[in-house]
């Protein structure tokens, strides 16, 4: 009897020890913990002007393991040097083949926030197969030009007052557009005790794009008709000089004329 027990114990722990190995060979393969992931994120370009749209990509991988695709979100974080944040105006969801992209529209990242700092965060799957990974990039960000353009409200006359409109654009980024315009304004006669300056100065504020000098009564004279001058005229000259920033480059726009009795 005692070898038949030793026998019987023998079986149960061998028996015990093949259903053990059985049990590891069979276990998924994430469970000792979620499959790693690259997380690799991309810019549409690496430079780009002031107020330029911009895409950026994130690529996971593996995007499949066995039967089952990558899931889940990837959250992007777009960080000026100046310690300003950028939120992209959409974001795609996590496709199959484990990317998805962050749109920066036109009209928001400056040269004078540059370089931004882009960091895409993937937070893994719900399931658990797919870890967590991140990724980040840079985004140079230079000048844009500019132009000038400059409206008179009228034809200069003899003594009268005249409002000037200077306008900078910038395509894409003419809403970011701030900084000042110096206006310069200088006539041959102007009439007695009137400066030939702009109303609030000769360096006006941008606002909405516009800035505007109001000249008095008076700013640009002609001489009265004369033995020695019999076609008096007086000439003029008016000019505007967008100063630009770090942003915008600087430019101008100048017009000049002859104005008669």
């Amino acid at each position: 009897m005692r070898r038949i027990f030793r026998g019987a114990a023998v079986g149960a722990v061998l028996a015990a020890g093949a259903i053990g190995a059985s049990a590891v060979g069979v276990a998924p393969a994430f469970a000792d913990g979620a499959n790693a992931t690259t997380l690799t994120l991309t810019g549409s370009q690496t430079s780009i002007v002031t107020g330029k749209q911009v895409t950026f990509t994130a690529t996971i991988s593996p995007a499949k393991v066995g039967t089952e695709k990558i899931s889940g979100s990837v959250d992007f974080t777009i960080t000026g040097a100046d310690g300003s944040t950028v939120t992209c105006s959409s974001i795609t969801a996590l496709s199959p083949g484990g990317n998805s992209r962050c749109k920066v529209d036109k009209g928001v990242l400056l040269a004078g926030s540059a370089p931004y700092s882009v960091t895409a965060s993937y937070g893994g799957s719900v399931s658990g197969t797919f870890g967590p990974s991140s990724g980040s990039t840079s985004l140079a960000v230079s000048a844009t030009t500019t132009r000038t353009k400059m409206v008179l409200d009228a034809t200069p006359v003899s003594g009268a007052a005249t409002t000037v409109t200077a306008t900078v654009v910038d395509g894409p980024a003419t809403a970011l557009l701030s900084g000042n315009v110096v206006f310069t304004v200088t006539s041959q006669y102007h009439g007695a005790g009137v400066k030939v300056l702009c109303s609030g100065g000769n360096v006006q504020a941008l606002s909405a794009g516009t800035a505007t000098c109001s000249l008095p009564a008076g700013w640009m004279m002609v001489p009265k008709v004369s033995r020695t001058v019999p076609k008096p005229s007086g000439a003029w000259s008016i000019s505007a000089v967008y100063n630009g920033n770090a942003s915008f480059i600087t430019s101008f726009k100048s017009k000049h004329g002859t104005a008669k009795f």
